[in-house]
């Protein structure tokens, strides 16, 4: 076998995985977003969404930097390029 050879199949199946999950957190970073402009706290919207309080109080976090607009993409950009450390 080919170094070069692959499964097109699993590779294909991997991409589709690898997007749903960034369409999960890119939705996830919307809701908690939107409820950050009406002035909810993590504890209120991770109740409300029902995730994890630490996962939202990480989205919350950087969102801040981007407060009062909460600008969902620089939002989305930042959490992704791992600016939460």
């Amino acid at each position: 076998m080919c170094l070069t050879e692959y499964n097109e199949a699993e590779t294909m199946q991997m991409f589709k995985e690898e997007g749903r999950e960034e369409g999960r957190e890119g939705h996830l970073i919307t809701q908690v977003c939107r409820k950050l402009r009406k002035g909810k706290t993590t504890e209120q919207i991770a109740d409300e969404l029902e995730e994890d309080e630490l996962r939202v109080k990480v989205i919350c976090d950087v969102a801040e930097e981007y407060a009062p607009e909460y600008d969902e993409e620089k939002v989305m950009a930042a959490v992704s390029a791992g600016m939460f450390v």
